[in-house]
């Protein structure tokens, strides 16, 4: 398609009848008998306004061409330019929105820990929240060292059968005791004793234990510190 570079609707018609256009006329009359300068300025002219016409159906059609372009282009651009204010807007409220209850925030000056505290056996936290008796020796360092050997082993999804209130279930085999026989808070020594109890009151808090029960234990465990046989030196106790 040819492509006009000047508005046809701005042209003038050339003067055929100059001397500019002699040859240009005996061209036209070429063949012509009897043919006239006023006819070949005739057969110029006409041509020439069939030339204008068509030049402007080309032009009229090529500016609607232009001007849908030129829409496409402005929406494109304003689609663009949208789209980035709402990234910047994004990012804006990212920046001044408080940070997320899920993400940790960082404790400065906190020290890193000397040792590994490892949890209790699975076993010792399911006696916890159900209130019932647990040995001490769950809370020692040896009994935490073991829990997680003897869990590590054990994957959380292999199940073994169990009865529950005459009723035969599957539960994972982290609920059951860790590998071997608890000690008996009899046979544990009085630093492990002390270490235990420690362990214990923490848990049975984290547990949410009742008031009276969690300040019960701390009052005996508190009078058994505070023993007058621990007044006695090495051989008053165990």
């Amino acid at each position: 398609m040819v492509t006009l570079t000047v508005d046809p609707n701005t042209e003038v018609i050339p003067d055929f009848t100059t001397e500019d256009f002699r040859f240009t006329r005996e061209a036209v009359l070429v063949g012509r008998e009897g043919g006239t300068n006023e006819l070949a300025v005739e057969i110029l002219t006409n041509a020439w306004n069939a030339g204008l016409e068509r030049r402007k159906i080309i032009w009229e059609e090529e500016r609607e061409e232009r001007e849908a372009n030129r829409g496409r282009e402005d929406r494109r651009v304003t689609r663009e330019r949208a789209a980035d204010e709402e990234t910047l807007q994004t990012r804006q409220s990212r920046a001044q929105s408080p940070r997320s209850s899920d993400t940790p925030n960082l404790v400065a000056g906190k020290p890193v820990p000397e040792a590994i505290e490892y949890p209790p056996v699975c076993f010792a936290i399911k006696k916890l929240v159900e209130q019932e008796y647990i040995e001490l020796s769950y809370f020692t360092p040896e009994g935490r060292e073991e829990a997680v050997r003897s869990e590590s082993v054990a994957s959380q999804e292999i199940f073994t059968l169990a009865k529950d209130d005459d009723v035969l279930a599957l539960k994972p085999v982290v609920n059951f005791r860790a590998k071997g026989k608890a000690a008996q808070d009899e046979d544990l020594t009085w630093e492990q004793l002390c270490v235990a109890s420690t362990n214990f009151l923490e848990h049975i808090v984290i547990e949410k234990w009742p008031v009276n029960m969690i300040e019960a234990m701390h009052a005996f465990f508190f009078h058994l510190t505070n023993h007058k046989l621990c007044n006695e030196g090495a051989d008053g106790i165990k």
